[in-house]
């Protein structure tokens, strides 16, 4: 069994800690208490940079979780011998070698790799399992295609599934996609961390919180049925 539910609700729970200590700032600013961390007082511009690291402590959150599902998954493919592996994990362990081996695009590559593989595999030695994610960065979307590649079953249920829909205030994109828009606007420069989260208000990260940090349970749960399982071996092994 894997401890990607254990890391995930460590993380969780140092987020929402430091949500709560942004909220009790909120709180004592409204009230017009003087806030110090030694000389220097702390004011509403100091809580308007704390939103934006909350949002990128957010995103961080998905992008370490997808990371480590990755690692794990790697892990487990290479405890068992390739003559076992299923045709579609032979083909996305290759995808990492076809991005940066052999000439061409990334599809052209990776056909030329996987037909070779095929016939290879079985008498090669596998030193290290590495799985590339899709282009972009983490959000609902890349999270279901990287599931898809793998031929992870990756259900969305009746609480989560309209809660990852596309909303107006989230600029029409999903949840996810708006915490991974808005942490790259913040981490490339596009908006300071002084206007990064300006428009949010804590209740509305915490409400994006809610919902990104629920989806990556689901997620979670999906891709550990998968690993325990051993969905990435042939049916016959």
């Amino acid at each position: 069994m894997t401890d990607l539910h254990a890391t995930l609700a460590e993380r969780r729970q140092e987020f929402e800690g430091h949500l709560a200590f942004a909220a009790a700032l909120d709180r004592r600013l409204i009230e017009g208490d003087t806030i110090s961390i030694g000389e220097m007082a702390l004011s509403a511009r100091h809580l308007l940079t704390i939103k934006s690291g909350l949002i990128v402590h957010l995103y961080n959150v998905v992008e370490a979780t997808m990371t480590k599902v990755i690692e794990e998954i790697g892990k487990e493919v290479l405890a068992v011998p390739p003559s076992q592996w299923s045709h579609i994990t032979v083909k996305e362990w290759l995808r990492h070698y076809a991005a940066i081996g052999v000439d061409g695009n990334e599809h052209t590559r990776l056909e030329v790799v996987h037909g070779a593989a095929l016939k290879l595999l079985a008498r090669e030695p596998i030193e290290h399992s590495k799985f590339k994610k899709p282009s972009g960065t983490w959000s609902d979307k890349v999270i279901l295609e990287f599931s898809r590649r793998l031929g992870v079953n990756f259900p969305l249920n009746a609480q989560i599934a309209p809660r990852i829909q596309p909303s107006p205030k989230y600029r029409d994109m999903t949840p996810l996609e708006f915490l991974a828009d808005r942490r790259n606007a913040i981490a490339h420069g596009r908006r300071t961390f002084e206007n990064g989260a300006n428009d949010l208000t804590l209740p509305a990260i915490a409400e994006l919180a809610s919902v990104s940090l629920d989806y990556l349970v689901l997620a979670v749960t999906a891709f550990e049925n998968y690993i325990v399982q051993k969905q990435f071996k042939t049916a016959d092994a």
